[in-house]
């Protein structure tokens, strides 16, 4: 077996199952306006569905690999749309980068918050944000679906104010 098959078979596809702590107390503030606070302190974008989108937060190639796999199966009986003639979904590296993503599908109809978290779920999206979503959602939380985003101003910036390096004088 050469060391690329041997890397790729060793690979442990299941890290959902590594989930440390759950920072959430479903008595205390909703999780949406703790977000928005880390965004606001961090300079970040906050990024709401539209009333037919889907939010797929990604966090590794396994959930990757089932969204590969059931998007097709929501595309054939739920019905997508495309979205700036590049499919019905795009895909960006999340601010952590890879293997996180974020994946926006688009519906070729309006949806429920309900319908919305479940559709998320069975598209590989990270199972403890969705269930925490229906806490959220049952608790009367108005944006129990976000991402976070890296804002691209915000980069360009760290880019401008980076140091320069000294030209070569030869």
């Amino acid at each position: 077996m050469s060391k690329m098959e041997s890397d790729l078979t060793s690979y442990d596809q299941n890290t959902d199952l590594e989930i440390k702590e759950i920072e959430y107390d479903p008595n205390g503030m909703p999780n949406s306006q703790r977000a928005i606070n880390v965004a606001l302190s961090e300079g970040l974008t906050v990024r709401l569905p539209e009333a037919n989108e889907l939010l797929i937060d990604i966090d590794n190639e396994h959930s990757f690999m089932l969204f590969m796999k059931q998007i097709e199966i929501v595309k054939k009986y739920i019905g997508t749309k495309p979205r700036f003639n590049d499919g019905s979904y795009v895909v960006t590296e999340s601010r952590h980068g890879l293997p996180g993503r974020h994946i926006v599908v688009t519906l070729e109809h309006d949806i429920t918050e309900t319908e919305r978290l479940l559709l998320q779920a069975c598209l590989g999206s990270d199972r403890v944000r969705e269930l925490l979503g229906y806490v959220q959602m049952k608790n009367g939380d108005a944006h129990p679906t976000l991402f976070l985003e890296a804002n691209p101003i915000g980069k360009l910036q760290k880019l401008l104010d980076a140091p320069k390096e000294p030209e070569s004088k030869t």
